[in-house]
């Protein structure tokens, strides 16, 4: 049964997207609204994993362990450096004095052919045991600090203290690496040698790793960083209970708010953190730095309660022999007190695109289920006509085999920021493939356009047909009174009368035969034309009682048409398609990237494209034109002028939002308990960090590396700056382009050149 056979349904439907943009609008400000406050709900989260402790708080340490720590600390504070002696060879003595059963064996690490460094790895096993499992520690330290070896006195405190241990189920191995090394080489070059190499205290199976840095001399606080590149995400449940075991020996912890993670999310903020290289080995791990703002020694942790936490959260792991349980709710966003299931957050950003996919199905894309899936179709076959070969080219070495070329650019693997002066030589390669691509997605475009404007009659095309009684009777009256109150109404009657007898003759298409030479008294060319008028008026009688059989006893009904949308009335309404085909698919790759692209963009840009003032048409079409390119001035990298713009209107916001923050603090409304956390975010200028440091820049002196490379073309600086930061051209790149860069650059094209 089609909705045509049921008239209710489709009139509650058809009430419902009449008024879809205030319902639409409506949802989309309560999604705003519950996303705003969601972090004020009083929701918990518990540990999944009942195999771990249930209370924290299982540390062991005692005050001979403080002892150690202290001295440890002394030892490394006076230490008098020899010329020429390496960090690390004093680290292996250290650990020889303090047990010779440690396994420690020290690798050096090739960066170039002027820098050398070297890594240690030290294995404290299991006593009585027999297994195939191990935890990882990794101490990560700047070997040229000779005073402040936080992280390296907490490890080696942890190293003495499970030589002793007699319950440990598993082999721990601490990882001492240098900080300063660029992407965290040592742990990259650990993973080579120790999950790829012979090593023979190699296990099969590694739970978990967790990376140990501080970043102040002082540090006031702890700081947990679990985000990686595309969604990747540890177990939850880890990081639960290292915070419920620092809050229990009150080690102060700074967790991010919601709307800081999904900019480090989304924009990749932190994505140079040592723990996403053991994600992708799928080995949960996550990063803990002590860290502070101003560095005061009065408020400085107290290393020893860290400690302490730290070994109660390794203890705890030890205790589940097969293995953690995985979070039955995907936590994803941490809050300042709890973590919060994605479950919800998702919510707010369907509730956010609501008004886009009211839109969608209102909009003549959706007149039928064939509309629908040509819809898909022609988003489809456009993004992978472009995508593809880039795609192709830049990770599959046996396409360059079969056009018999030399490789022209780097595969997924060979991709790495030291290559950086041949890969922008490449990149020209790459620039060529896209154009190219680019050129062919719109012949192919216009080219099924043409089919379809062919086959399909584009002038009688409806989206649905009313049908009401009155109105046929009324016509069904109209024509008779045409056919039996004119002149020749008895010999009307009795065409009429042989007419409907004659089957044959209903079904025969009698085309009127024009004469080469027409005169006045030329009785059968009148008599034919006079029957082939009798017979339209007859056939149009005979629709309408068709319509009126289907009515029954109703006053009226809408009747769907089955016909295939022409290609500009789809193309017209593609942009809605393309930005919720965004929402849906970026979830899969990485979903920050849904809410906010719902929030910058799709919202306020579907508003104001569906002004219908006319006049103003060209007003709007240039108000969200500029909306788009200040949108994609601050979500992509540019340098040179629009570099300076983009920082004179950041300066600007930023005092407005200053001047707001301190009316709010006055004012006391800031300190309500119910006070939304967004807006204070967006005045404390947090928001334009990540934008405003311009960390994309290779020669910007923000990040830790600088190139002094002289560069003309800022494109493919921006196309290897992107590419770096995802890590890979081929693989990451791809669906970044498919699905933001793509869809706003036809939303753009349509609206100017279709509408």
């Amino acid at each position: 049964m089609g909705l045509s056979e049921n008239p209710k349904f489709f009139l509650l439907i058809d009430k419902i997207i009449r008024r879809s943009k205030i319902i639409g609008l409506a949802l989309s400000i309560i999604g705003l609204i519950y996303f705003c406050v969601i972090d004020k709900i009083d929701k918990k989260a518990e540990l999944d994993a009942r195999s771990f402790a249930q209370f924290p708080g299982n540390s062991t340490l005692t005050k001979k362990d403080e002892d150690f720590l202290n001295e440890t600390n002394s030892y490394f504070e006076s230490y008098e450096y020899k010329e020429g002696e390496h960090v690390i060879d004093i680290v292996h003595d250290y650990i020889k004095r303090v047990s010779s059963f440690v396994d420690t064996e020290k690798h050096e690490i090739k960066i170039n052919d002027k820098v050398k460094d070297n890594i240690l790895i030290s294995n404290v096993g299991c006593k009585f045991c027999n297994n195939i499992e191990n935890l990882i520690v990794v101490i990560n330290f700047d070997y040229k600090e000779r005073k402040y070896f936080h992280s390296l006195v907490v490890g080696l405190t942890l190293i003495n203290y499970f030589l002793n241990a007699n319950y440990m189920s598993k082999d721990i191995i601490f990882l001492f690496t240098n900080k300063e090394l660029l992407y965290s080489l040592g742990v990259q070059k650990f993973i080579e040698h120790y999950y790829y190499g012979n090593t023979e205290n190699r296990k099969v199976l590694t739970r978990s790793a967790i990376i140990i840095e501080f970043e102040s001399i002082y540090p006031s606080h702890i700081e947990i960083n679990y985000e990686s590149l595309n969604g990747m995400l540890p177990n939850q449940d880890l990081i639960l209970l290292l915070r419920n075991e620092l809050n229990h020996y009150s080690v102060p912890i700074k967790t991010d708010p919601v709307y800081h993670s999904i900019l480090n999310v989304a924009l990749e903020k932190k994505y140079e953190k040592g723990h996403i290289y053991f994600l992708r080995e799928n080995i949960p791990s996550f990063t803990i730095t002590g860290a502070s703002k101003v560095p005061l020694k009065r408020k400085m942790i107290n290393l020893f309660n860290f400690t302490k936490s730290l070994q109660s959260f390794l203890r705890s792991q030890s205790n589940t022999h097969e293995g953690f349980c995985h979070s039955t709710n995907f936590y994803f966003f941490n809050t300042i007190k709890k973590y919060v299931p994605i479950s919800l957050y998702v919510f707010c950003a369907y509730l956010i695109g609501s008004y886009c996919i009211l839109k969608l199905i209102k909009g003549t894309i959706f007149r039928n289920y064939v509309n629908f899936i040509v819809g898909i179709y022609m988003y489809i076959i456009t993004i992978l006509t472009i995508s593809m070969p880039i795609y192709l080219f830049s990770t599959n070495e046996k396409i360059y085999d079969l056009i018999k070329s030399e490789k022209r650019l780097p595969i997924c693997t060979e991709w790495h920021p030291d290559n950086f002066n041949k890969y922008i030589e490449i990149s020209n390669y790459w620039l060529r493939i896209f154009i190219i691509s680019l050129f062919v997605a719109f012949i192919l475009n216009y080219f099924i356009s043409w089919v379809i404007y062919k086959y399909v009659k584009i002038w009688d095309y409806e989206k649905d047909r009313k049908i009401q009684k009155v109105i046929i009777l009324d016509k069904i009256k109209y024509l008779n009174n045409l056919l039996y109150n004119s002149s020749d109404a008895n010999y009307i009657k009795k065409f009429v009368n042989r007419y409907k007898t004659d089957i044959e003759y209903i079904n025969k298409e009698n085309k009127l035969i024009k004469p080469k030479v027409i005169h006045s008294d030329d009785e059968d060319f009148v008599d034919a034309k006079k029957k082939k008028r009798v017979i339209e008026i007859i056939h149009e009688i005979n629709d309408m009682e068709k319509d009126l059989y289907l009515l029954g006893d109703e006053k009226f009904k809408y009747i769907l048409k089955n016909t295939i949308a022409p290609y500009n009335y789809i193309m017209n309404h593609a942009n809605i398609f393309y930005f919720l085909f965004v929402v849906i698919v970026s979830s899969m790759y990485n979903w920050a990237y849904s809410i906010l692209f719902c929030i910058i963009l799709v919202t306020p840009v579907s508003m104001l494209h569906n002004i219908k003032l006319k006049k103003h048409k060209m007003t709007s079409k240039i108000i969200i034109l500029l909306f788009i390119l200040g949108a994609l001035m601050y979500l992509y990298p540019f340098g040179g002028f629009i570099l300076g713009v983009r920082n004179k209107i950041m300066r600007m916001l930023m005092n407005f939002s200053t001047k707001c923050l301190k009316c709010m603090n006055s004012s006391g409304l800031s300190k309500k308990v119910y006070f939304p956390e967004f807006l204070e975010f967006i005045c404390s200028n947090k928001i334009f960090d990540t934008l405003y440091l311009n960390k994309y820049y290779l020669d910007n002196k923000d990040i830790k590396f600088n190139y002094n490379t002289d560069i003309s073309n800022n494109v493919l600086l921006n196309l290897y700056s992107i590419a770096r930061n995802h890590y890979c051209i081929g693989s990451q790149l791809y669906p970044l382009l498919c699905f933001t860069f793509f869809p706003i650059l036809f939303y753009i094209t349509f609206i100017f050149f279709v509408q």
